[in-house]
């Protein structure tokens, strides 16, 4: 019923009048966007501004919690008034679906549900029942994407993720169950995110969404058998990026079974290789500067780093630094953002005295270690024994000293 229900509002969408033209948005359309020569410049800027980069950004040197919401929301707006000038001044062009995606998105941390403001911003103003109205027609069509003919595949995922019984809802469900120490029911989690992976095999969300199911089944106390069968049945799927993650689960999982393989050359060129630390305790930290989990943990490493290193315990970092790569650089834009990245990070670890190695290569989530092992959320902490197997991946806080004790038989 659903799914007809979408496809009567997209046959009607393209018979009547092109709704995009007619969006009464409560906000001026971007004059930046409404001047552009053509479609590709005008788009160019709306993926960076939805990414957690853009956000990031956005916040940059805010100090207070405070003042980091309402940059975010500031950002919001912006978000908004771009979205709303691509839809009007481009109305046929597919990108539209996933303008209309970014804007319910942004709207939903903006305003409540009677449209007003959940917070009052300098400068911003707009009519509730404007608002209202607006909201209802925006959500319409994203709901509509879901059909329309030329709506590219990862919109068409990311519409039907959204419905109400959809993948992210499933998430979202399994998510506040295990917050409230409640059961969890995976099975349909895992059938939605399997059907989606075939139905849209080219798509890389349902790829993202297997690091996250791997990630919730831990905490819901899945064990190492049942997290295999599972990694296998995902690693049958016909959608490549599911295949991959699959892979990254079941190398993880059988981490413990055969001692850990991993070598680069740290950003300060050292070589360093795993084999040369047997005997050892190691911990690999997955980490970023501008994961502020990340940072909570760096007094307690360097504690137990300080306490245990004469002893025989070792950390190694891997840094999910962002390089802020993109698709269209030249080999020069790709060297010079590289470096500033690097950069970045020599800064900080040498500001905050962690003389520890460090693996970078500048492609943030993609990085080549922490793919490998299916890494989905930071700090991951893996600790690793004498005979350079993997004792837990949980090694955080208290954890780590208590951890790297029972292994040095302290």
């Amino acid at each position: 019923m659903k799914s007809l229900l979408c496809f009567v509002l997209a046959t009607a969408i393209a018979a009547a009048a092109n709704p995009f033209t007619e969006l009464q948005s409560p906000f001026e359309p971007a004059p930046e966007i409404l001047a552009a020569p053509d479609a590709d410049t005008a788009w160019k800027p709306l993926p960076a501004m939805n990414s957690m980069d853009g956000l990031m950004a956005a916040v940059a040197g805010k100090k207070t919690m405070e003042e980091r919401m309402t940059a975010m929301r500031h950002h919001l707006v912006k978000t908004l008034r771009f979205g709303t000038a691509f839809c009007q001044k481009y109305p046929d062009d597919p990108r539209r679906w996933r303008a209309v995606q970014m804007m319910v998105s942004a709207v939903s941390d903006l305003v409540n549900e009677d449209g007003t403001p959940k917070q009052a911003l300098e400068g911003v103003t707009w009519d509730a029942a404007t608002m209202v109205a607006w909201r209802k027609q925006i959500a319409a069509l994203a709901a509509a994407a879901e059909n329309a003919p030329d709506a590219p595949p990862e919109v068409k995922l990311r519409a039907e993720a959204m419905q109400p019984n959809g993948l992210q809802a499933r998430s979202s469900a399994l998510q506040k169950a295990l917050k409230a120490k409640e059961p969890a029911d995976f099975t349909g989690f895992r059938a939605e995110l399997l059907r989606l992976a075939a139905k849209y095999p080219t798509v890389e969300m349902p790829g993202q969404y297997v690091g996250i199911y791997f990630t919730l089944r831990v905490q819901a106390g899945a064990t190492k058998a049942e997290r295999i069968t599972e990694a296998n049945e995902f690693a049958a799927s016909p959608s490549e990026h599911v295949r991959m993650a699959a892979k990254a689960q079941l190398d993880k999982l059988t981490a413990t079974d055969k001692p850990l393989d991993i070598a680069f050359t740290a950003v300060d060129g050292r070589k360093v290789n795993l084999k040369d630390y047997r005997g050892k305790v190691v911990l690999v930290d997955f980490w970023a500067t501008w994961c502020g989990p990340c940072i909570r943990e760096i007094p307690t490493i360097k504690k137990v780093y300080a306490a245990y290193r004469e002893r025989g315990f070792e950390i190694i970092g891997v840094s999910l630094e962002n390089g802020r790569l993109a698709p269209d650089d030249t080999p020069e834009q790709t060297a010079a953002k590289l470096e500033k990245a690097k950069q970045v990070l020599t800064d900080f670890t040498a500001k905050n005295d962690m003389p520890w190695p460090q693996q970078f290569d500048g492609k943030y989530w993609k990085n080549d270690i922490s793919t490998r092992f299916g890494i989905a959320s930071i700090p991951a902490m893996f600790l690793i024994d004498q005979q350079g197997k993997l004792v837990t991946t949980e090694a955080r806080g208290e954890k780590l000293e208590a951890e790297v004790k029972r292994l040095l038989k302290l």
